[in-house]
């Protein structure tokens, strides 16, 4: 569906929130903790948690293969709504968080340095928080996220250099930010106008670098030429790595969720064996594609 405002190339250099990836965003003077200030997020931590992690052994990907629709009887996702998944891995700290909906279901933010073992909660209750639209590690340690706030659900985004502890809005970066219309599902906002969605409620909503995917009716959809190219169909979630579009898709012939790389051709990444099907979000640690699915956080083909 064409753009409402079709100049994408000036969207495309949008500063988006920061790529789903191991890949840190450059390094943020840590000075800037200096201006944080407020009432900190109560931290209910499981464990201690440890200066940095290691995610463990990297799995070796599955030979490339032409990436192929899955089965017509594969499962079949729904949209997550407030049970919709974000989870982004940067050098020295995992993030991911539960959505929530504003007015409704409180949303849960979550950070975590031993690889995933333990889980510490920095959702910023403090500051009114209603529903998570993005989430991304940046600068080794910290955060960035959109996120929908107070008794009024405004759209703000915010940023933490206290690794979760405190946050802070910035005005400026959400003017210059790309995401889904809190008014209007159906409609992605950009700094240059807005852009129709192909459908009305998508979900998985990522932008990194100009490019932007998303999923509608199961469905990835990706932006490319000012049009949304359809990519696979029985998805649950997807991430961007670069210029490359990762998909964890319900598929019959592996059991569970496989993991699709579409970049100049299609290769999988491997195969989750699981009946966990439900909320799902994916992102990469390096060459390792990892999948949060039900209670578990692993890697594809692990």
């Amino acid at each position: 569906m064409p753009a409402r405002k079709p100049d994408v190339s000036r969207a495309s250099r949008v500063i988006a929130v920061a790529a789903i990836g191991a890949l840190a965003v450059g390094a943020v003077a840590l000075s800037s903790a200096a201006l944080q200030h407020g009432t900190p997020a109560p931290a209910t931590a499981t464990a201690a948690p440890a200066p940095t992690f290691t995610l463990g052994p990297q799995p070796v990907a599955s030979p490339t293969t032409d990436a192929a629709p899955p089965a017509p009887d594969a499962p079949v996702f729904t949209h997550p709504g407030a049970e919709e998944r974000f989870l982004s891995i940067g050098p020295e700290a995992m993030w991911r968080a539960s959505a929530g909906e504003c007015g409704v279901t409180p949303p849960l933010v979550e950070r975590s340095v031993d690889g995933g073992e333990t889980w510490t909660d920095v959702t910023p209750t403090y500051r009114g928080i209603g529903q998570v639209r993005s989430l991304n590690a940046f600068a080794g340690t910290e955060a960035e996220m959109i996120a929908d706030m107070g008794d009024d659900c405004e759209t703000q985004y915010l940023r933490t250099f206290t690794q979760g502890r405190f946050w802070e809005p910035y005005p400026e970066l959400l003017e210059r930010a790309t995401y889904i219309s809190p008014m209007e599902p159906g409609v992605i906002i950009t700094a240059d106008g807005q852009i129709d969605a192909p459908c009305a409620d998508p979900w998985s909503f990522r932008s990194s670098g100009g490019a932007v995917a998303l999923i509608c009716d199961a469905t990835a959809f990706r932006l490319a030429n000012e049009e949304w190219e359809p990519v696979v169909d029985a998805a649950g979630t997807l991430a961007l790595d670069g210029g490359d579009l990762l998909v964890a898709h319900s598929d019959t012939s592996c059991g569970g969720l496989s993991v699709t790389r579409f970049g100049d051709q299609a290769s999988s990444e491997g195969c989750l064996e699981t009946s966990e099907l439900g909320a799902v979000a994916a992102a990469t640690a390096g060459p390792q594609t990892v999948t949060w699915s039900g209670a578990s956080l692993r890697g594809a083909g692990d």
